[in-house]
């Protein structure tokens, strides 16, 4: 294998993009695959799902790792949000695809942001890019933030890692970088106190000056409610403008789950006839990142399950083989193919949400029941403080926290529950959950939050999956539909995907709540922008159930 170290890809404004290649030793013109991280190209030897490389080059192709723009040894200046990855991506594609060692096939993966930049490429239709395994990614909305305009803390906590941990790179002056190495580690500590902050472009650890990235999560939080700013950062990427394969893959213990299957069903939407048919999806029982485990915390899913037995690696060889070189090659049995928690088996499908499901409700009922049946007309009162908000994540009393027992909020005042009778037999569940909430409040806007959980008979509540809406933009992206107070609304909102068998003996629980905070950042309940709002209400919610407002949990049962 021959590697050449630092080639230069040359962007439209003249901006070089460090590249290491790993090539067959017998000159001649191959295949590309791409990677684009900013987390340090020399890094892929870290990457257990990627560590394999050699094995590609020996299969006869030239692996392209390279620095994002302003990481590393790239030039430029990073925006923390993502704005750069859409023109770099198709410049770096199409660069590649010139050189005399490329056969103008272009592929490329990669996971979390260097996932991302795959879909940010593709979104201008490079014409070398032919496929890509595009893992554990959003797309639909920028890095940190939902399509409910919503923003993660840990979005702040990213650009502390990445400025700490390659300090020489942002700050470069030496004395200036020995002044704020310091303060940023002190700050660190901080980030989740200083989440708590008013307005949120009022954070101390965002208004250090002078110190890169930090001005670009300013920019995010003043204007996740506009648009001209997620036009600025090629937000939400347009499906119909991408013309490639695409092999999305995750975990269902992957903090991206939701957004990689959403960008796979996307895909399957596309105008585009050749994405739409050449779109697959594989969901393991996986964390975020290249590990790939089989066990997480206290949960062993089985060692045949990690991603290494599973050989994720090969799967992508093959793909590459099948649209890069055009061979006969399978990489999946069928388009999707996911792992059923609980009875940790493999299963097929035509398609997300799997055909074989479908939706059966189950109904909000007086005595905090939840059921098949349509009950008598009900409601219960659920209050939401934005001073003490409910957690988006816990560690529970054994230390867990993928697994965490969410019983234990349960005597939040803010945490309204509900349960279904043990069940007689199993249940399964595959595709996507979504919820039909009757609620009036007395505020111009608020959030609720639905968790899914499987109760055991000993009472331990373990998370399916969790989503919320924020009321103000119900009906779409950049809506402000705010709220006449006492006013019943119909709110209808997925929280996500799952494949789960829920045992027999076991229940099915809903948690109902105002918040998931730090995850996303606290509605306000006003009618200011929840980043940028200063005063807050305390929201008084009527939740209804039974007769002509007969809230609901719609759930995805696989047919036997």
């Amino acid at each position: 294998m021959k590697i050449i170290k630092n080639f230069s890809c040359m962007t439209r404004d003249q901006i070089r993009l460090a590249t290491d290649l790993y090539m067959p030793d017998q000159d001649g013109a191959y295949p590309v695959i791409l990677m684009r991280t900013p987390y340090n190209k020399e890094g892929i030897v870290r990457e257990p799902l990627y560590e394999h490389y050699p094995e590609f080059v020996e299969a006869g192709y030239v692996i392209a790792i390279q620095d994002c723009r302003g990481a590393c040894a790239s030039e430029g200046k990073m925006n923390l949000n993502g704005g750069n990855e859409q023109e770099d991506g198709y410049d770096a594609v199409e660069f590649l695809a010139a050189q005399p060692f490329c056969d103008g096939n272009v592929g490329m993966f990669g996971l979390s942001y260097f996932g991302f930049t795959q879909l940010a490429a593709a979104a201008d239709a490079p014409p070398h890019l032919k496929a890509i395994c595009p893992f554990m990614c959003c797309s639909l909305s920028s890095f940190g933030t939902s399509s409910m305009q919503t923003v993660a803390s840990f979005h702040l906590g990213w650009a502390y890692t990445q400025l700490l941990e390659h300090a020489e790179q942002y700050m470069p002056d030496e004395a200036f970088r020995n002044k704020m190495v310091p303060i940023l580690e002190e700050y660190r500590d901080k980030l989740g106190e200083f989440a708590k902050t008013l307005p949120m472009n009022e954070n101390p650890a965002a208004l250090l000056e002078g110190v890169p990235m930090l001005r670009d999560y300013l920019d995010l939080v003043e204007g996740v409610e506009k648009k001209e700013f997620w036009d600025s950062i090629h937000s939400p990427i347009s499906y119909d403008n991408i013309h490639t394969a695409m092999l999305c893959g995750t975990g269902w213990m992957d903090g991206a789950c939701n957004s990689t299957i959403d960008n796979y069903m996307a895909a399957r939407r596309s105008a585009d006839p050749f994405t739409r048919e050449n779109a697959f999806l594989l969901i393991g029982p996986w964390t975020h990142g290249g590990i790939l485990p089989h066990q997480i915390e206290d949960v062993d899913f089985g060692a045949e399950n990690s991603g290494e037995a599973q050989d994720v690696s090969g799967t992508m060889l093959r793909w590459f083989n099948r649209y890069l070189k055009q061979k006969d090659e399978t990489f999946l049995p069928d388009r999707v193919r996911y792992f059923m928690q609980g009875s940790n088996d493999w299963h097929t499908a035509a398609d997300w949400p799997p055909p074989q499901s479908m939706p059966v409700k189950f109904y909000l009922a007086p005595g905090a029941k939840l059921g098949r049946d349509l009950p008598d007309a009900g409601e219960a009162a659920l209050t939401y403080d934005p001073m003490d908000p409910a957690p988006s994540g816990i560690v529970d009393s054994k230390k867990r926290m993928a697994m965490a027992d969410w019983s234990e909020i349960s005597g939040r005042k803010d945490v309204l529950e509900f349960h279904s009778d043990a069940l007689l037999a199993d249940l399964l569940l595959a595709g996507s959950i979504r919820v039909n909430l009757y609620a009036a409040t007395d505020v111009p806007d608020t959030d609720f939050v639905c968790r899914l959980t499987d109760i055991a008979p000993d009472g331990y509540q373990r998370q399916i999956a969790v989503g919320y809406v924020r009321a103000r933009h119900r009906n779409g992206l950049f809506s402000n539909d705010f709220l006449t107070p006492g006013e019943t609304v119909l709110y209808q909102f997925g929280i996500g995907h799952t494949a789960y068998r829920i045992p027999a003996g076991h229940a099915i629980g809903i948690q109902l709540t105002g918040s998931m905070f730090p995850g996303i950042n606290r509605n306000l309940n006003t009618v200011e922008p929840p980043s940028l709002g200063r005063d807050y209400a305390i929201a008084h919610d009527r939740i209804f159930f039974g007769g002509q407002k007969a809230s609901c949990l719609e759930l995805p049962v696989l047919k036997k």
